[in-house]
């Protein structure tokens, strides 16, 4: 009796964690540019999974964090410039908080949800391709944004200004 108990509880408690996601590599990368420099391009390396996923794709929920810190460019005076534009030190974490996820055929689907940056709350949606293999699951998408949507101001550089949109791609395993 007490071995089924055991038992029982060892299985209870796999199936409660079993669609839990956590971060094991990939990148999240940012896009923009300025008439003289058209490879702003900083990547985060690491990301926070608060992510879950069932059975399929569809039942994918929860959020992910990025780091500001972790965002690195080819160039650290610009990287310095982007933390204090996106003021890190009062805002050091982008999070996005998955709402719903729709399926567009085969792999392809529709991420939608909510990212907080530079402390405001706006509605975002990725769009992309999510796969399992074995115990991972990879999410690659793509979304843009405008800075200026978040409440922070585009740097100049003398007459020229870094352009409003930024072009964001995730491609990330997660492990089950």
């Amino acid at each position: 009796m007490m071995l089924k108990l055991s038992l029982a509880a060892v299985a209870l408690t796999a199936a409660v964690f079993a669609g839990n996601l956590s971060f094991e590599s990939g990148a999240i990368k940012a896009h923009t540019e300025m008439a003289l420099d058209k490879k702003i391009d900083p990547v985060a390396k690491r990301a926070t999974s608060h992510l879950s996923m069932e059975s399929t794709p569809l039942t994918l929920k929860g959020s992910i964090d990025v780091s500001m810190a972790d965002l690195i460019s080819d160039n650290k005076k610009r990287d310095a410039d982007m933390q204090e534009t996106l003021e890190s030190s009062l805002f050091p974490k982008a999070v996005f908080e998955l709402k719903e996820v729709v399926a567009k055929g085969e792999d392809n689907y529709l991420l939608k949800g909510t990212m907080n940056l530079h402390g405001v709350t706006k509605p975002i949606s990725f769009e992309g391709r999510i796969t399992e293999e074995s115990s991972h699951v990879r999410i690659q998408a793509s979304s843009v944004l405008k800075m200026t949507d978040f409440g922070v101001k585009p740097p100049k550089l003398l007459f020229l200004s870094v352009r409003d949109q930024v072009d964001l791609s995730v491609d990330i395993s997660l492990k089950r």
